[in-house]
């Protein structure tokens, strides 16, 4: 018989001291079970009682009828009889004392490999602690007494049965053990409860890390980390923690490698940075967390020099961890919780967002700027990135990270990442780690050998086979290891355990399409559950949590509504999708078990690399988005949500889901006559629309909200264009004002949840004003906000600071009008209620003094606009920084104001400061940054640099329809100005070309009554004519 405990042994290593008693149960199990092997197969009493037992019983099983039979006559024959019946009580009695030894043994084995695992889990625990030595005290007493048995010769035990009873004193002490693993199991299930609880309370803890030390520490911290907002970065962490077995991921940290990145002695930047690859499933992220739990202990023992840490997983099914936002953003988080203090460059950030009204940070704070600010204040820095080829824009974190490197010499920086070519030409040139196979196997055999201890097998020889199967065929991958056990626990007989592990394939697509396969052969109502659960969890937008899966699994697709009682139940979820989902406790979500299953079930390619052949669980992603669109439309437009601006999660758990991502589903999904009628009649209704809009405000917490519902409605006019149809704009802006009129009307302090800033309403204000003008609609438009101002007064009695927004956008409409005189007093009439109740320099007031600059340059009062510009510039530049985007909003305003007044080389030097900061905060192609090139075209204009005016404008030309498409209004107002150069030129053929060509393309977008059609006809004809149109 081969031994056993090799199993036990590969996870174990020499500085872990096991305790005396398991040792001692170790030592006799592998004495005992051998002995029993030979004494079952080579005593000749056993092979003699084999024989005789069916005789045995037969005769035992009537001799109570011979006994009364006996019982009337004294007769010889009964004496013969109870001498025999005395006789087979003694062989039945020495046969039972046999028999019990075998199955005695199995049971200890498994006892024993339960409480081990136990023991690492809850070694931390007294009470389990004493609970588990018992039960090795108890193990090792049966151990020593079947030994003692095992050792005595046949004829001893014969004559011992004649004694007593072996087999009642065996079973008495059978049951004394078994009341001491009772009382352990107790002890057991008390501790894992109490691991689970507090597992589930550790994100909310981690979560609130944040704020406790806020209690601790100073009020402009509390205000940095609640700007920075709340962040999960913590959740996946503690996930690879659980996965990740003891001892596990220590060649990494004393790797050659790693410690040469470590080393603190080194300057060169390139020797700063580790890019550790692999293929996927290989164990990138779990590594990872083992990175970051070393580095931080190093925190905790003040090894060497300490570095601060920050860290971050990327995860491409998470809308919050995949951009290079997202990974800004929850670096400065993490740096600025290490310290007691607030950071100074974080300090003035906040500072800066505050007054300009945003409750959170945003791409308008330049996080990437921001954050090289924030790491140059600290001496050292550890960063750690996991899961880089999940992000959304590669080259640009790329970018980003290494240039702070070669700018930081105190930054380290380890990524983990897919070997893909846009990371490897990135890290071109860098220190770099290949995870083989031979570097992992040592850490896969550690997990399977402690994995494999709680598969349901009974013999110590099945789990050996197992973990040796298993071991070969995971080819040094982490994921096949995790798969092929979780399968294996599903098995429900020993040669179903044997028949899953021979015939468990190579590679992770083809244990993929095992598993699959197995799957299909299910009943029609369970594969169906698992197909349809598999289609929500890799289409979803986030991780689903449990109330949310299981609204969304009561879906009836013929019927197209919701069947609460259709609804599956959660154990059955994780029965049919085992071991494809991971379903994580502590957030109550699921998602799949990797990002290559995703790949495998939406690639068909890589199911054909597989041996096995699953085409119904195929996912046809524009199917999977239509089904998500259908579910998420009918659910907002249920009668009580639709009209219900706070929805109880509770009774609606699909609601909030719903609200966020229907636009999202639908812009995905096919276009087809049915869906479009279901979208139809929600829109239909104006007070539905702006309802929606309005619980979409209230539970999204991020900056511009405003500006990702003009995102969200530009995603549903894309799709409904593709259906050859589309609705009207102004009623889409319309909808945003409605929500916001409705925001303003909710009940103090009810706004305190959604503030949205003044700034933000007049952007969306000033597109609304564009869209009117374009549908010959600007009077409803003024009516809609003459009304909401009239129902403010007459609300608050008076004409309150929060309403001055509604007179701000009243100036813009007027303005829009033509009624620039109007326009003018209703802007003047906003500025005197805010400078009588708003501090000198609030934000408010230079947005008003901006607007009536740029109404007094309108109305050909220059030399006023110019001191409202410089007002407003100087109230700017006193709070803040030269970057500020508001500051150059100002400059350019104050420049064209000076080229009015004839003063172009002023107006030109104005321009190019704040083409600079946009070019380099917005970026060259941001329709911001292209305007600024317009003004200062039209300053080289007067300035007579026709050459150099004429080459910006043609790059004007080229970048606004590359970015902004070539028939939108703004290119083509640019070909305008083209051809207004070339005619100044001279050049009266290229002037006509693009005249023409922007007439063409306005005529088709706006019709030929606007503005600009009108504008451009009439140069036209004078360039016709020979006049001079310039």
């Amino acid at each position: 018989m081969n031994n056993p405990l090799p199993t036990l042994e590969i996870g174990r290593r020499a500085d872990r001291q096991q305790p005396d008693a398991e040792a001692e149960v170790v030592q006799m199990l592998r004495s005992v079970q051998p002995l029993e092997d030979v004494k079952n197969k080579k005593s000749r009493f056993r092979r003699l009682c084999r024989k005789l037992e069916p005789l045995i019983n037969f005769v035992m099983m009537y001799s109570p009828a011979v006994d009364m039979m006996v019982q009337f006559d004294a007769h010889p024959s009964a004496l013969i009889w109870g001498s025999l019946k005395a006789i087979l009580n003694i062989i039945q009695n020495s046969i039972r004392s046999c028999q019990l030894i075998a199955p005695t043994i199995v049971r200890l084995a498994d006892i024993f490999s339960v409480s081990s695992h136990y023991e690492k889990m809850f070694y931390q625990k007294p009470r389990v602690k004493l609970a588990v030595t018992r039960v090795y005290e108890g193990v090792s007493l049966l151990l020593q007494q079947i030994e003692k048995i095992l050792r005595t010769s046949s004829i001893k035990i014969v004559v011992k049965s004649f004694l007593y009873s072996i087999d009642a004193k065996f079973e008495s002490n059978i049951q004394c053990m078994n009341r001491t693993y009772l009382i352990f199991q107790e002890e057991a299930t008390l501790a894992h409860r109490q691991h689970v609880e507090k597992y589930i309370m550790d994100q909310k803890i981690i979560n609130m890390e944040i704020h406790q030390k806020l209690h601790n520490g100073t009020k402009p911290v509390q205000s940095i980390l609640a700007w920075l907002g709340p962040s999960d970065y913590e959740e996946p962490l503690r996930h690879m923690k659980l996965k990740r077995a003891s001892n596990t991921g220590k060649w990494l940290v004393e790797s050659p490698e790693f410690c040469h990145w470590l080393a603190d002695d080194k300057q060169d930047h390139l020797s700063r940075v580790l890019w550790i690859h692999g293929a996927p499933g290989v164990g990138k992220s779990v590594l990872c967390g083992t990175v970051i739990e070393y580095l931080r202990k190093r925190q905790a023992k003040n090894e060497a020099k300490v570095r601060p840490l920050a860290y971050f997983y990327y995860d491409s099914t998470f809308a919050t961890r995949r951009t290079p936002f997202d990974i800004c953003k929850a670096l400065i988080l993490q740096l600025q919780s290490q310290c007691p203090e607030p950071l100074p460059a974080l300090q003035a950030a906040h500072r800066s967002a505050a007054l300009h009204g945003r409750s959170h940070i945003s791409d308008a704070d330049d996080v990437f700027s921001l954050f090289g600010r924030v790491a140059a204040e600290l001496e050292s820095l550890h960063i750690v990135v996991d899961g880089l080829d999940e992000c959304t824009n590669i080259p640009t974190v790329i970018k980003w990270l290494l240039g702070a490197i070669s700018s930081m010499i105190s930054l380290r920086l380890i990524i983990f990442s897919r070997d893909t070519l846009k990371i490897r030409q990135g890290f071109a040139g860098f220190p770099s780690l290949d995870l083989t196979v031979d570097l992992m196997k040592p850490d896969i055999e550690i997990y399977l050998s402690e994995c494999v201890l709680s598969l349901p097998c009974d013999t110590w020889q099945m789990k050996d086979r197992v973990l040796s199967i298993l071991s070969r065929k995971a080819d040094g991958m982490f994921l096949f290891a995790v798969l092929g056990l979780q399968t294996l626990q599903q098995a429900s007989t020993i040669d179903d355990t044997l028949e899953m592990v021979e015939s468990t394939p190579k590679g992770v697509y083809n244990m993929y399409g095992m598993i699959l396969e197995r799957l299909s052969t299910e009943s029609d109502r369970r594969r169906s559950l698992a197909y349809k659960a598999l289609r929500l969890i890799s289409t979803s937008t986030r991780p689903l949590t449990w109330p949310e899966l299981r609204a969304a699994l009561s879906w009836d697709t013929n019927q197209q509504d919701f069947r609460p009682t259709n609804a599956p139940f959660k154990d059955a979820i994780l029965a049919v999708l085992c071991p494809l989902v991971d379903y994580r406790i502590e957030t109550d979500t699921f998602r799949l078990v990797h990002l290559s299953l995703y790949e495998y079930l939406i690639d068909e390619t890589k199911q054909l690399q597989a041996d096995q052949d699953v085409p119904h669980f195929l996912l046809g992603l524009k199917d999977a988005q239509g089904e998500l669109a259908d579910m998420t439309l009918t659910h907002i437009a249920n009668d009580f949500i639709s009209r219900s601006t706070f929805v109880d999660s509770d009774q609606y758990p699909f609601a909030t889901y719903a609200t966020k991502n229907w636009c999202h589903h639908l812009s995905l999904s096919p276009n087809d006559p049915k869906r479009f009628r279901k979208y139809s009649d929600f829109v239909a209704d104006a007070d539905r629309r702006s309802t929606w809009i309005l619980r979409w405000l209230l539970s999204e917490d991020t900056s511009f909200p405003l500006q990702q519902i003009v995102r969200l409605q530009g995603l549903v006019q894309d799709w409904l264009k593709k259906g050859n149809t589309s609705t009207n704009s102004v009623d889409s802006l319309c909808d945003i004002q409605r929500a916001l009129f409705r925001l303003d009307e909710l009940p103090r302090p009810m706004p305190e949840l959604r503030k949205i800033s003044n700034f933000e309403r007049l952007v969306c204000v000033r597109d609304l004003a564009r869209e009117f003008t374009s549908a010959c609609k600007l009077d409803e438009g003024v009516r809609m906000f003459e009304d909401a101002l009239c129902r403010a007064v007459a609300e608050d009695g008076r004409l309150e600071t929060a309403s001055c927004w509604l007179l701000n956008s009243l100036g813009i409409l007027y303005d829009q009008q033509g009624n620039i005189t109007l326009a003018k007093e209703t802007q003047n009439r906003a500025l005197v209620c805010q400078r009588q109740r708003l501090t000198p320099g609030h934000l408010d007031i230079v947005l008003t003094l901006n607007e009536l600059g740029r109404l007094a340059r309108h109305l050909g009062q220059y030399g006023e606009a110019e001191s409202l510009h410089r007002q407003a510039l100087a109230i700017l530049e006193n709070q803040f920084e030269e970057t500020d985007l508001h500051i150059t909003w100002t400059k350019s305003a104050l420049g064209r104001s000076l080229l009015k007044q004839g003063r172009p080389s002023e107006a030109l030097q104005l321009h190019q400061k704040v083409l600079s900061v946009e070019a380099e905060r917005l970026g060259k192609d941001h329709p911001h940054t292209l305007w600024t090139m317009s003004d200062i075209v039209r300053c080289l204009r007067d300035l007579s640099r026709l050459d150099c005016a004429t080459t910006m404008q043609e790059e004007i030309v080229n970048r606004s329809s590359s970015v902004l498409g070539p028939k939108n209004p703004d290119t083509l107002w640019a070909l305008n100005s083209l051809g207004l150069l070339f005619e100044m030129a001279g050049n009266r053929t290229m002037a006509m070309n693009f005249q023409e060509t922007a007439y063409k393309g306005q005529i088709e977008i706006l019709g030929e009554n606007h503005p600009h059609c009108v504008w451009t006809r009439d140069v036209l004809q004078k360039l016709h004519d020979g006049q001079i149109c310039a």
